[in-house]
This record gives structure tokens, sequence and C-alpha cells, in this order.
């Protein structure tokens, strides 16, 4: 069975990253035996990174909020998907914050020597929507940062679904792009099972 750790970084639960995130899961039940940890960034209580450096020394982030969950999830799981939305040229607030307390997991693998991912090669799959048309750098600064991510908490790219012009041509609206997550959501489970074995 793979457990997928599915992560939105949208302020709106049932909005286009919502139903990107939806397809993306229906593919991957489809494709065989899943288990779901679905969290809502949103709706967690996650402190921005203050900075204190305290987890070069204890390889712990010494906040304790929601962000606990999601550390444990990042531990146990066996494929990785995070949706949000494009603001201003970047990841939503909330997937940032969520992005940035993950400093403990570069703490360990370059100041402590101590890499908890090691040699891991979990698959992962990123989701970005943007409101307006297409624009030159609509989604890479956001797409640099993520891969930056992955290569902290051991996932190795499937692909990255992008979506411009939201806006105008909401996701309900496209059932190619719909059927292009379902597919997606089933490499996500296949790699994911074959990262178990």
């Amino acid at each position: 069975m793979t457990t997928v750790l599915a992560l939105l970084g949208s302020p709106r639960p049932d909005g286009n990253n919502g139903r990107a995130m939806e397809a993306v899961l229906r593919g991957a039940a489809a494709a065989g035996k899943l288990e779901v940890r679905k969290m809502l960034l949103n709706q967690l209580t996650i402190k921005p990174c203050q900075g204190c450096h305290r987890c070069l020394h204890t390889g712990r982030c010494v906040i304790r909020d929601d962000m606990d969950a999601v550390y444990d999830g990042l531990l146990t799981m066996d494929a990785f998907l995070l949706a949000a939305p494009i603001y201003f040229s970047g990841l939503s607030a909330q997937a940032k914050v969520m992005i940035d307390r993950c400093q403990p997991f570069w703490a360990a693998r370059f100041a402590r020597k101590t890499d908890l991912f090691s040699g891991r090669k979990r698959p992962g799959l990123l989701i970005l929507t943007g409101g307006q048309p297409a624009y030159g750098g609509q989604f890479s600064g956001s797409q640099a940062v993520v891969k930056l991510l992955y290569k902290m908490i051991g996932v190795q790219s499937v692909g990255d679904f992008l979506a411009a012009d939201i806006e105008a041509r909401p996701m309900a609206q496209r059932p190619a792009d719909l059927a292009e997550l379902f597919s997606l959501g089933q490499r996500l489970n296949r790699d994911g099972a074959s990262a178990v074995e």
C-alpha cells in the first residue's frame, strides 16, 4: 500500500487546486491500494521559521505547532503531492511557510551530516495554478523552491502540472487537464509502490 502525503497550499479547499488534487488522488486510488494523508495547510497553525538556527544543533525545530504532523507525514510517506496557487509570481503563503519550516531537514543533511532520507527517491508531484494568462516566469520561481524541498526530503519529481489562466478557465472547465491529473495520480501511486518494495 502506498501512503501519499497530500498538502493543499490553497486557502480554498474546494477551489481549483483542491479539484486538481482530488483528480490526482482519484487516479492514485485507481492504480492500487492507497492511504492518503491529506492536510489543508490553511487550516493548520504553522508559525514561520524564526531563523534561530537551533535545528542546526538539535536536528529539530524548537517550535511546537501543527508542523509536527507535517514532519511526521514527510518522514513516513511513500509519495508526495503539493498543490498551491501562484500569488504575485510565488507560492502561496500557506505553502511557503511549510517549506521554510523544513529547515531541520536541510540542517540534518548539511550541518549535522545525518541525512534522514539518504538514498530515498520517493515520487513527488507538484500542482501550480495561476489566475493570469501565461507569462514568462509565472511558475519558475515556485518550481525552483519545490525542487530544493524535494532534495531535502528524498523526493524525485514525476512531473509538474502547471495551469495558467485559471480565472478565465477554472479547473472544472478543463476535462483534458483533469484527465492528465488522473494519469499523474496513477503514476504517483505506481512509483510510490515501487519505492516501498
